[in-house]
């Protein structure tokens, strides 16, 4: 083994493991597995469990599998599903071909995760209950990290808990990554107009613990943040469905879980170390394993959002659909990357926005527009 090679050893013992079992999933050198221990453990962010804690849940693996399995086939009632039962696989990143994920992004050397795993869901939330997978939302991890979480005395070397940054979304809100670009050493600072650039989560709910549940809000509403319990083979992961060949604890971490696939028994999961780790920055867990579904400890570590109120003004697009009733209060337009949007003002300003915006419509003009909630207040028209 070459001496600044340290971890070939390592990765040598996890294929070994993987051999006897059959080889479940790929282990490949990655980003992560280059890191020494130490560095590793920051690109985590959820306080570690005690030993007594695991031992407590040791036997729910098996529990969480079967009743995550015996989900298929369940009723859905929500509008924004896109049908009325379960299926035995999704994938957010392909929903008729559409994808409603933001980009892989890279915690750094810091222990942000949940931060990373929190916005990921809200971010997934905005676009897919408004089938609107080209609003590409962009929120700021620093602001959520090195301002909300900070706050609440959590630091880099201490991690958090996606109860508390999933509530300061709801309460307070997040600005976009413009407004504050992320760094892992928490430099720069917060536009001042931060509030009038800003997106809050709203129906915020528990899904520890309740599989079934986890696959209908995903389904219904879009990914969901979740914590679990990191061993070291897992740096290692390339591809497959990942679990875990030893029990050598490296620390806690949060993701988001943007589907999953029965037929392989298995979550997907959208991780932030960059995609130079995993399935580009993407991979799969066994239902059940690692404690995903329900965190070692009293605290609940798996949430989601019913929906997320914007005001900004958004990037210029297209207006696809205007409606109106004959109460002249009452205007509606789609946007291509946002879609519908009430028009807000009262009576008068209704009938400025619907001229606007249909002769925006009928001479192939994008519009800029500022929206607050559920109400469209301004637009500018394109050259």
């Amino acid at each position: 083994m070459s001496p600044d090679r340290p971890h070939a050893a390592e990765l040598a013992a996890v294929r070994e493991s993987l051999a006897a079992l059959g080889y479940p999933w790929q282990a490949a050198e990655t980003r992560m597995s280059r890191l020494p221990a130490d560095w590793r453990a920051a690109r985590l962010g959820v306080p570690a469990p005690t030993e007594a804690e695991i031992a407590e849940r040791e036997v729910q693996a098996d529990g969480m599998a079967a009743a995550a399995r015996s989900a298929l086939g369940q009723q859905v009632s929500a509008m924004t599903a896109p049908s009325a039962s379960l299926p035995p696989a999704f994938d957010l990143r392909d929903v008729d071909g559409r994808s409603y994920l933001t980009p892989i992004r890279d915690q750094g050397g810091c222990g942000s995760c949940v931060a990373f795993g929190t916005l990921a869901a809200i971010e997934s939330t905005a676009s897919y209950t408004r089938g609107a997978p080209g609003l590409s939302l962009n929120l700021s991890e620093a602001h959520l990290y090195h301002v909300h979480a900070k706050a609440r005395g959590y630091t880099c070397a201490s991690g958090s808990w996606p109860d508390d940054l999933f509530a300061d979304c709801v309460n307070t809100g997040v600005t976009f990554e413009d407004y504050f670009p992320y760094s892992d050493t928490g430099s720069g600072s917060l536009a001042a107009d931060w509030p009038n650039r800003l997106a809050k989560a709203v129906g915020l709910i528990d899904l520890t613990g309740n599989p079934p549940a986890v696959k209908q809000h995903i389904y219904s509403y879009g990914a969901v943040v979740a914590c679990f319990v990191v061993y070291d083979d897992f740096f290692h992961y390339r591809s497959g469905v990942y679990k875990h060949t030893t029990d050598d604890v490296a620390g806690g971490h949060c993701v988001a879980l943007v589907g999953w696939d029965d037929k392989l028994g298995c979550w997907i999961g959208k991780n932030s170390w960059g995609t130079g780790w995993g399935d580009g920055g993407y991979f799969k867990i066994a239902y059940g394993d690692s404690f995903i579904e329900d965190y070692p400890g009293s605290r609940p570590t798996v949430f989601g959002c019913t929906s997320v109120t914007l005001r900004a003004w958004l990037p210029a697009q297209r207006t696809l659909r205007l409606f109106a009733t004959a109460h002249d209060a009452n205007g509606w337009a789609y946007l291509e990357n946002y879609g519908w949007a009430h028009l807000g003002g009262g009576p008068h300003t209704t009938s400025n926005k619907l001229a606007e915006l249909a002769h925006a419509r009928g001479s192939g003009r994008p519009v800029s527009p500022f929206i607050d909630g559920t109400e469209l207040r301004s637009v500018l028209v394109s050259d």
